[in-house]
């Protein structure tokens, strides 16, 4: 099996001294861990050039673990961001479809997180849109894994989401629909401040793409596609405050 070594870089002591612990105890699959206290001595230990997961914590003084990653135009190491930042930075994150760990950081989600580190494939190019989401709030993009293929694509193409069993298929604006891995309630959640409704159980609508509210019938939206999605019994007097 093939040993990992690790850098973790946080301004804490206690921090860094934690993690390294939890992963001498529960992560066979590292071999050594360096750590660094700020962004010049993780950029010392990066140097060595053998360094292949970092464990980077995103708000320290002077420059933070983005100023890290923007100093490397070719990022050969895994990502794994250990942060109690601000729910803006995690969003952006999970948007990328990047690791994190919340502090404190529970021993399942690490042991979890390791256990991926080998399916990772290169991290460079959902950097790249995390450093876009950071600077283009108004115009996020977002990183869709199919079975095939990593998908990124503007929120603002998202027409619908609907559920279908444990996946959820993504319905856009000019492009065929795909179907991904994860529940609809985590798209939900993802997509919270940019203007989508959950109308019912397996339905998730772009409220910029909705053309006419029905009223009869039960109630139902027609989409820009021409696409009708019902509205739930427990919405429906919602949906009447929302659009009437």
């Amino acid at each position: 099996m093939k040993k990992h070594r690790a850098l973790i870089v946080d301004d804490e002591q206690g921090n860094r001294e934690l993690l390294s612990k939890m992963l001498a105890d529960h992560c066979s699959q590292i071999g050594s861990v360096a750590l660094a206290s700020s962004v010049k001595e993780a950029e010392q230990q990066l140097q060595k050039g053998d360094i292949d997961v970092v464990f980077l914590d995103i708000e320290m003084p002077n420059e933070n673990g983005f100023d890290l990653l923007n100093k490397y135009k070719d990022i050969n190491f895994k990502v794994i961001f250990v942060t109690a930042y601000d729910a803006y930075a995690l969003k952006a994150i999970k948007y990328s479809a990047l690791d994190y760990l919340l502090k404190p950081v529970d021993k399942e989600e690490l042991v979890a997180a390791i256990n991926k580190l080998d399916q990772l494939e290169s991290q460079k190019v959902k950097i790249d849109l995390l450093n876009y989401n950071l600077q283009n709030d108004s115009e996020r993009r977002i990183a869709l894994a199919t079975q095939d293929e990593v998908l990124f694509v503007k929120v603002s193409h998202i027409v619908r989401l609907q559920a279908e069993a444990n996946y959820t298929k993504v319905f856009f604006k000019n492009e065929s629909p795909v179907l991904l891995s994860g529940n609809i309630g985590h798209f939900e959640k993802l997509l919270n401040d940019q203007n989508f409704y959950r109308s019912h159980q397996s339905h998730l609508i772009n409220l910029r793409f909705v053309k006419k509210y029905v009223k009869t019938e039960g109630g139902y939206f027609v989409m820009a596609d021409n696409s009708e999605v019902p509205i739930s019994r427990i919405k429906k007097e919602e949906v009447k405050r929302l659009f009437m």
